[in-house]
């Protein structure tokens, strides 16, 4: 009888203390789980920011299948969305300062196909690359900018004012451009990766899987816009690609831009990154009936007319770059300051031109 106080108060002690650790460990839990909820909140809006930045920046590049270039034929396309066309850049276009050619650049060989010199070179990354010289090097830049941010699929490139490749012999036309020591001036790479299949046959403008189309009619109206007046069937070239599936894509590209930005015409008269010239020629010649009627001089053989509804469709397109966007392509392109200005306004120009004749 003289223990049950004892017995009692140790019985109560224990209660307590047991109570004291539930306690304890539910306040413990409750705080790692309100840590880890922030913790994971944080993280959502870090993604949630850094998924809006890569929206903004968004390149549509295809993320690479196998290594190697696709044997077999994949499926025609011609356009593609680019989603909000007012945020992307027209400085990097279809590459990325991380694409970019890093010197040093070793020699391969000359290219002597087309018109223009170009050679063929190995970056530090092991990359390959074709250099092009000459006037072409500006208008080409420029409006691959222009074509890729309205949907349709050019070549990664880029204007490098100067630069320095190793181990250079044996250039023919390419000379000029190139000093025996490797320095160069001015040059446009265009880059050409290996999982890159170029088809050996060019499209035709006038029978193609996209006959008839928007699409193709906007592909029509790039053209005219910037008075690629060498637009010729050699100039169109099948690209096949593995798209982020792994299926393979058969793209129908312009590979040819340079005979841009002055003015359409005979062999005489057509000039190509002449700003008085690009400014004097107008785009459109008017309306007739559904048909809008396009003022060409080229060789983009028997398609200087579209419908006049797949103008409205391309206006709608063109019409959401911005002035500052225009200016980002022509920019990217090695343009002085006035021809920036110059050029970015004629473009606009342009544009609005479009817009008014279809009533957009």
């Amino acid at each position: 009888m003289t223990h049950q106080p004892s017995s009692l108060r140790r019985s109560a002690f224990i209660v307590a203390f047991v109570f004291t650790l539930f306690f304890v460990a539910a306040s413990i839990s409750e705080s790692l789980s309100a840590s880890s909820r922030l913790s994971v909140a944080a993280q959502k809006d870090k993604d949630k920011k850094k998924g809006g930045k890569n929206k903004k920046n968004k390149k549509d590049k295809k993320v690479k299948g196998p290594t190697s270039a696709p044997d077999k034929i994949g499926k025609p396309i011609i356009w593609e969305d680019r989603g909000e066309i007012a945020e992307l850049d027209l400085y990097l276009g279809i590459g990325s300062e991380e694409e970019m050619p890093k010197p040093p650049f070793q020699f391969k060989e000359e290219d002597k196909t087309g018109t223009n010199p170009k050679i063929k070179v190995i970056d530090a990354n092991g990359v390959k690359w074709n250099i092009k010289f000459d006037e072409e090097v500006h208008a080409e830049i420029a409006a691959s900018r222009i074509v890729w941010a309205c949907g349709y699929m050019v070549e990664e490139s880029y204007f490098v004012p100067s630069g320095q490749v190793n181990g250079v012999t044996g250039l023919e036309r390419a000379s000029k451009f190139v000093k025996a020591n490797g320095s160069f001036k001015d040059g446009m790479f265009e880059k050409r990766p290996d999982d890159v299949a170029r088809r050996k046959t060019p499209w035709s403008w006038s029978s193609n899987p996209f006959t008839g189309t928007k699409e193709m009619s906007g592909l029509i109206m790039l053209n005219v816009l910037v008075n690629n007046w060498d637009s010729k069937e050699e100039n169109n070239a099948i690209l096949g690609m593995y798209d982020e599936d792994g299926e393979v894509q058969e793209w129908y590209t312009v590979a040819d831009w340079g005979g841009s930005f002055g003015k359409t015409g005979s062999v005489f008269s057509h000039t190509k990154w002449d700003l008085a010239d690009f400014r004097k020629q107008r785009f459109i010649d008017g309306t007739g009936g559904r048909t809008l009627k396009l003022h060409y001089s080229g060789k983009m053989s028997g398609v200087a007319n579209v419908p006049t509804e797949h103008g409205r469709w391309f206006a709608g397109i063109i019409g959401q770059l911005s002035d500052d966007q225009l200016r980002d392509a022509f920019r990217a392109a090695g343009a002085t300051q006035a021809e920036i200005a110059g050029f970015s306004r004629e473009v606009r120009r342009k544009i609005n031109e479009l817009k008014s004749a279809v009533g957009h």
